[in-house]
């Protein structure tokens, strides 16, 4: 584990709203319920499958189909709408009052529905984690979206805990989130069944796995245990409270190559290109992009790819050529893996065990050597 600071001191959550176009992949198995130049509403059905829906951010008009875009390095198929910038829906949604007032089997079906969270509510679970720590330190997402919704997130997991007779809650934070630690510790004695638990700056604690090893014993964990980040809680809170499905979300851009690294609010299908282009200021032309961490990410080919549910943040970092040279046998990859692994032994054994590994990156990011053992160590994906 390694204690790692991050760079943006402006809290302020940044609008990038009004995208010229939308592309929303077309997806294997999914029906299209539109047609070129058709003209569609926010929160119409683009396609579907098997019940779930994908629904339209904007209003505006079907233009057709591309595929010019990427989509986790491989190319696909795209929707292409026109923004109106109408933002123009069918009927205004009521707002619920309560979303306590829900039974069991109408909250899990309205979160299921529209894909709130893509963590399975298990209904004979007793704990309720929620996950309020950024998975790299490089990341601010969780961190403001608890800074600016805070109320909304309380209300959300004591929701939660009455509906699922949840009887123990801990709500997880950095102890070094200075702001949220007071925020929320003047507004949780209202929520008598939640405890605030400050966890220590060391990464990779945001990662499922670790922090449940930081929080309960084996047998707690046997018990059953219901796991949510604050993105998961939040969106939540929009099913519930509006009924209406997910179509923005936050994202941390940050890196070297740009001058103001911040946390945007951004349509979902948002070209990254365009993402860049109108939300930030590029002092180095000749960089690489890495999405979802610094340290655990993926490296883009390029910034011709879309906002998806999945993109947590977006780094811009000039290009390294420093080359990778021979391991000097230092045991850095060894003794720095959360998971106890043993990253030269697995890169030079392919039969070797990987299903602990939890893909943090640690051991490529601290390897003095520049070795990169991400596509040999990749075992246990965590959302």
């Amino acid at each position: 584990m390694k204690n790692i600071k991050n760079n943006i001191k402006d809290a302020t959550i940044h609008d990038f709203l009004n995208p010229e176009f939308i592309y929303i992949p077309i997806l294997d198995g999914y029906k299209i319920s539109v047609k070129e130049k058709d003209h569609v509403l926010k929160e119409d059905v683009l396609m579907s499958k098997d019940g779930i829906n994908i629904y339209s951010p904007i209003s505006g008009t079907i233009v057709g189909k591309s595929d010019s875009l990427l989509l986790n390095n491989k190319k696909k198929d795209f929707l292409v709408i026109e923004n109106d910038y109408k933002e123009e829906i069918k009927k205004p949604h009521g707002v619920i009052r309560y979303i306590s007032d829900y039974d069991k089997d109408e909250m899990i079906k309205l979160i299921n529905d529209y894909q709130a969270s893509k963590v399975k509510l298990d209904t004979k679970a007793k704990r309720l984690i929620i996950n309020g720590i950024d998975k790299d330190p490089y990341e601010k997402t969780r961190s403001f979206l608890i800074n600016s919704s805070s109320d909304k997130i309380l209300e959300t997991v004591d929701a939660l805990i009455n509906v699922l007779d949840i009887k123990e809650t801990i709500f997880a934070i950095n102890n070094n989130d200075t702001n949220n630690v007071l925020n929320l510790s003047s507004h949780i004695g209202t929520y008598p069944n939640i405890r605030l638990k400050l966890m220590p700056d060391i990464y990779p604690i945001g990662y499922k796995t670790i922090l449940l090893r930081n929080l309960l014993s084996k047998r707690q964990i046997d018990e059953g245990v219901i796991v949510l980040n604050v993105e998961d809680v939040y969106n939540i809170y929009t099913v519930l409270k509006r009924k209406k499905p997910i179509l923005e979300k936050l994202v941390t851009i940050s890196g070297k190559s740009i001058d103001n690294s911040m946390v945007v609010n951004v349509k979902i299908g948002t070209s990254m290109a365009d993402l860049i282009k109108n939300a930030c200021k590029v002092n180095n032309d000749k960089y690489y992009v890495i999405i979802n961490g610094l340290i655990s990410g993926m490296t883009l080919e390029n910034l011709n790819t879309i906002i998806t549910t999945d993109v947590r943040s977006i780094f811009l970092n000039p290009i390294d050529d420093q080359e990778e040279v021979p391991c000097i046998n230092c045991g850095l990859c060894n003794l720095k893996c959360p998971m106890h692994l043993n990253p030269k032994y697995i890169k030079e054994h392919k039969n070797a065990d990987t299903s602990k590994c939890i893909e943090c990156g640690l051991c490529t990011y601290i390897c003095p050597s520049k070795i990169n053992f991400k596509p040999y160590v990749g075992g246990n994906h965590e959302e």
